[in-house]
């Protein structure tokens, strides 16, 4: 779909063209203040704003995530709960890279970006285990038994 609006002509109506485009559907944000026009779905056909829309979208989850991440693993009372909801969140995100942008992505962009996230998954576990292994190891202590002679 596409609507055209001709300042030239002095009906100023709106016409209508039933086109076919092929793109990346995006819904933009609405806040922008003294704004007339409300945008539903604006559709990016260039594959530069869409690669950039794409990183952007992906980053900005990404750092959410990891800042997350370092948040459980500097607490020592965050639980397997906590851990369990970051898996799950990085499982999300490459669900939503495999099924949503694989067809805006280039291979060599898509693969780089699954390794990426799954070595941050991998290292998040090690270093998740590592923290419980200390935690583990601090709380037990040896207590040394001594006997006395008694009167």
């Amino acid at each position: 779909m596409k609507y055209v609006i001709d300042k030239g002509n002095n009906d100023k109506k709106l016409t209508y063209y039933n086109v076919n485009i092929k793109g990346l559907e995006v819904c933009p944000i609405n806040e922008v203040p003294n704004q007339t026009i409300k945008v539903g779905k604006v559709l990016l056909v260039d594959e530069k704003l869409q690669n950039s829309f794409i990183k952007q979208r992906i980053n900005r989850k990404l750092d959410k995530i990891i800042n997350f991440m370092i948040r459980i693993l500097n607490d020592d009372e965050s639980s397997d709960e906590d851990t369990a909801m970051v898996l799950d969140e990085i499982n999300r995100l490459k669900g939503i890279i495999v099924n949503k942008y694989r067809h805006y992505m280039k291979d060599a962009e898509y693969k780089a970006l699954l390794t990426k996230l799954i070595l941050i998954e991998e290292e998040f576990k090690k270093s998740y285990n590592e923290k419980m292994f200390m935690t583990l190891n601090s709380n037990y202590y040896e207590e040394e038994i001594s006997s006395f002679r008694g009167r």
